[in-house]
């Protein structure tokens, strides 16, 4: 495969170093996990809590406690309770929160992200980062993208605004033979997205 792919899907999989995981049975059943995270100076817990079955649209409550007084809280959908992931999404260099939503028959994985303000000890859920499949955040040009594996492989491209994921609109299919314009694709896309600011992002790409 050619280099540029090689090395993207690499980089997916070793970004989930810090990935927390503990067998925990998917039972219908009450269940409550605390996790220490990454945020020790803090004194961040994280309990997720199983509190309807598996085909509830909201089926776990999250709870984050500092100090062991609860500071946030929401309920999500989670199929892998054990499954929490640590990652800067915003670039800021605080790692975020990505408890897992789904995954595939072809093991493209999506999450529920929320974004991390140690300074006021605040929380924010990003709606529709759920509909990403395999996210990876690039910093470099604080967008976020994805290599989805399917029929033809694609990336997409996304940004956060606020608290909600702004879709670009724009794609690199990948249809895995030496003729594929994937390399270009994406970086015609990439150049597309530098041309414009975020106050044009609605108006740029419908």
């Amino acid at each position: 495969m050619k280099t540029f792919l090689f090395c993207f899907v690499l980089t997916l999989i070793f970004s989930k170093s810090h990935l927390k995981q503990i067998d925990i049975p998917l039972e219908n059943k009450s269940i409550d996990n605390q996790f220490d995270t990454l945020y020790t100076n803090k004194k961040y817990k994280i309990s997720l809590s199983k509190i309807n079955d598996l085909e509830a649209s909201s089926n776990t409550i999250l709870k984050i406690y500092k100090n062991n007084k609860m500071v946030f809280e929401d309920s999500i959908y989670n199929t892998q309770p054990s499954n929490i992931l640590f990652e800067d999404f915003n670039g800021d260099l605080i790692d975020d929160i990505l408890v897992h939503y789904s995954s595939s028959a072809r093991s493209n994985e999506s999450f529920t992200l929320f974004l991390v303000d140690t300074l006021n000890d605040s929380f924010k859920r990003i709606k529709g980062f759920e509909e990403i499949h395999n996210p990876r955040y690039i910093a470099e040009y604080d967008i976020i993208s994805n290599y989805v594996v399917s029929g033809k492989n694609w990336s997409g491209f996304y940004k956060i605004q606020r608290d909600t994921v702004f879709d670009f609109g724009l794609f690199a299919e990948d249809d895995m033979t030496e003729e594929s314009n994937y390399n270009k694709e994406y970086k015609k896309a990439i150049r597309k997205i530098r041309k414009v600011t975020p106050s044009t992002f609605p108006n740029k790409f419908k």
